[in-house]
């Protein structure tokens, strides 16, 4: 079965890295622009925590549009075992991403933007309920999103720039730019 969403090549995969390596290079610095992106890489997920699961999120999902799913599959069960962080194939996520911990999942046609920042135990995807048919469109969301620990965003939902998930907020409805979400069910307040 052929991706829901565009296909990532080799020099997009690579771009993207670079930016995630930008955002890990202002916690962790040591190794920072003017190396090889692959030293800066690999220096990364032994320094640092949650880069792995990066890693292997961009590289899965340059296997799949590459004609490889059965490696690519390897790389999404090899994440969920050693950082507890699962990314489905149709998840496209800008670069600049951002891994606190793990207990991640975002699943279906979901499209995350520049810059994001995904705290623990958050889920970004699909929204099923008993009555509904089966709808694999996931969540929208700008640049720069903040998903705080124990998020749920659920559904094809549209997330603006610069929004804020409370921390255990359930988001189900649209956020616009700038907003905070917060609650069960989520409610937004205006930036102040």
């Amino acid at each position: 079965m052929p991706p829901l969403q565009p296909t990532v090549g080799w020099a997009e995969t690579v771009g993207l890295i670079e930016r995630d390596l930008e955002i890990y290079d202002v916690w962790f610095p040591g190794l920072g622009p003017g190396r090889p992106t692959w030293l800066r890489a690999l220096y990364a997920v032994f320094r640092t925590e949650m880069f792995g699961a990066n890693l292997l999120f961009r590289l899965q999902t340059f296997l799949h549009g590459a004609g490889h799913p059965v490696l690519a599959t390897a790389l999404t069960r090899t994440s969920r075992v050693l950082f507890s962080v699962t990314i489905g194939r149709d998840v496209r996520i800008g670069g600049g991403l951002y891994i606190a911990h793990g207990s991640i999942v975002v699943e279906g046609t979901t499209t995350i933007g520049r810059r994001a920042s995904i705290a623990p135990f958050v889920t970004v995807g699909l929204a099923g309920s008993a009555g509904a048919a089966f709808d694999v469109r996931g969540p929208v969301m700008g640049d720069e999103v903040l998903l705080g620990t124990g998020a749920k965003i659920l559904g094809p939902v549209r997330i603006g720039d610069r929004a804020r998930i409370g921390a255990n907020a359930v988001v189900i409805a649209d956020v616009p730019a700038g907003h905070t979400a917060v609650g069960v069910p989520a409610h937004t307040r205006a930036p102040t």
